[in-house]
């Protein structure tokens, strides 16, 4: 932009290194002989070049709301007028989507050639269980990722700078987050059900080049630009996508030559949650036990948003560990899923209080709390991923001809379900002076941790009916436990507020949890 006003931090060589990044990944992979892979690279950073283009053309059509502190932060409402570099930066995205499909294309390699006769290798071919495995797992990914990729990039506290998601944003950056979401969702799919392997590890490594691409400049404004705050979005966007290629590439090419051998990579995704919630639950005890603001010369309170961090890493410690072990890890990983949205809460509500208190006085900063929150949910995501990859790889190894519906599970299933959403939306402590972040009302950046781990309760609920006994017993189990979370807010928090009493959402938990617990003993107990 002529005359446009600084970034909002040194952002030059960071925007410089993810713009190369793709071309340089896909370069040494072709000069080490793996031209393919560095094709898929191409074509997986091409898919979300579209979208890239729209967003910045923002910038040529309303500077004031294209939401870039990476590029400016505005000072004042006087228009500014795109310069060279602005197209030059819509070029780029061009001739990044014009590579991806010369790369699909083969770029019109000769039959018989080196480049030809990579791609046509019949024994880099994955079987059809493998692909379809990966296929239901980056399905999965691809939708987190593209979730994250239309929220808000970050929150902000500055009147310039707007933080807008898909639904704020003007055309065209509202049509490119669109887009984004749809390369990305797309990407992860076509990476996951590729044929060959070499290809779908150099898709998903150039998806995940693309997605940093838009989500790390987010990320570090919202650390280290005034006024600015992280968002969950950009970090949920980066671990669902992060966690898809360690799933990919931790694949070995042996392995995946036969179909009976998918079991052995079972075991290897079971030790990369586990390692990744052992991960998480350190992050979260770090957190649970460090100061959320500071502030120089003013006694800050004390953090009572992150007491809940320790209960949730205790419960994700413990469950991590038989994850970690072959003979106990498929029978524990559906209730670490769901355990692990505990960490969402806990981060959204530790988030909420020190974006509060730093809004409300330019003396208090972050403290190393809110760094350690971030990393904890970024893990827990990636933990959660690659668990549910997991899952999608031991189903295609069980016989569910005969699967049946139970009854007996779905009733007190259905009624925690119900009482959960009374839980989760209404106050587990009132207080005169309180104004609790809720669902339907008074809805915050705390009210993200709430719908994260309602949406888990009621998908555990749906889904424990349908499911073999034992892993609906765990599933109800690890929902219990996170509505035990819900509950434990009051005895935690009830100290932040004079005159707290419990609100009508504490009784509903333990209700909730009660009914949980009586449908997972009738689904271990239930014969199908």
């Amino acid at each position: 932009m002529a005359d446009a006003p600084p970034p909002g931090y040194a952002s030059t060589a960071l925007l410089v290194v993810l713009a190369l990044l793709p071309a340089a990944i896909a370069i040494a992979f072709a000069v080490t002989g793996r031209a393919v892979t560095g094709a898929g690279v191409l074509v997986g950073a091409a898919l979300l070049a579209p979208g890239r283009a729209l967003v910045d053309l923002q910038l040529a059509v309303d500077v004031l709301r294209a939401s870039r502190p990476e590029i400016l932060v505005p000072t004042s409402l006087a228009p500014l007028e795109p310069a060279a570099g602005l197209w030059l930066l819509v070029a780029g995205h061009v001739l990044a989507a014009v590579a991806g499909a010369l790369a699909l294309a083969r770029a019109g390699a000769e039959p018989g050639s080196v480049y030809a006769a990579e791609f046509d290798d019949p024994s880099a071919d994955r079987p059809t269980r493998a692909r379809s495995v990966f296929t239901r797992s980056a399905l999965l990914a691809g939708t987190i990722a593209a979730v994250g990729l239309l929220v808000v990039p970050f929150a902000s506290d500055n009147a310039f700078v707007l933080a807008l998601g898909v639904v704020d944003s003007p055309a065209p950056a509202r049509y490119g987050l669109l887009a984004l979401a749809l390369g990305a969702a797309g990407a992860a799919v076509f990476a996951g059900s590729a044929a060959n392997l070499a290809v779908a590890r150099g898709m998903v490594l150039g998806l995940l080049a693309a997605v940093a691409a838009v989500t790390v400049p987010q990320i570090t404004a919202g650390l280290f630009t005034e006024l600015l705050h992280p968002a969950f979005g950009p970090f949920l966007a980066l671990a669902a996508t992060a966690a898809l290629a360690a799933a990919l590439w931790s694949v070995s090419p042996a392995a995946s030559a036969k179909d009976a051998d998918v079991r052995l990579d079972l075991r290897s995704l079971h030790r990369v949650a586990g390692v990744l919630g052992v991960l998480t639950s350190a992050a979260a005890v770090i957190a649970g036990t460090s100061s959320l603001i500071v502030a120089d010369g003013i006694d800050t309170p004390p953090a009572y948003a992150s007491r809940l961090f320790l209960p949730v890493a205790v419960a994700v410690l413990l469950l991590s560990a038989p994850m970690l072990a072959s003979g106990s890890a498929a029978a524990t990983r559906p209730a670490f899923i769901v355990v692990l949205a505990g960490v969402g809460l806990a981060a959204a509500g530790s988030l909420d209080a020190a974006f509060t208190a730093t809004g409300a006085s330019g003396a208090v900063t972050v403290g190393a709390g809110v760094w350690f929150a971030g990393l904890a949910l970024v893990l827990a995501c990636a933990a959660a991923v690659t668990a549910a990859i997991a899952g999608g790889a031991e189903r295609d190894d069980v016989d569910l001809t005969e699967r049946s519906y139970a009854l007996p599970v779905a009733a007190p299933a259905a009624v925690a379900a119900l009482l959960a959403v009374g839980a989760y939306g209404l106050p587990v402590l009132k207080a005169p002076d309180l104004v609790a972040p809720g669902i339907w009302a008074e809805f915050r950046f705390a009210s993200w941790g709430l719908l994260i781990a309602l949406g888990a309760v009621v998908a555990a609920a749906a889904l424990a009916p349908a499911a073999r006994p034992p892993r609906a017993g765990a599933l109800l189990l690890g929902a219990a436990a996170l509505v035990g979370f819900r509950a434990l807010e009051y005895p935690l928090t009830a100290a932040r507020a004079a005159d707290g009493r419990p609100g009508q959402g504490l009784w509903l938990a333990i209700a909730a949890v009660v009914a949980l617990v009586i449908a997972a003993a009738t689904a271990v107990s239930a014969r199908r």
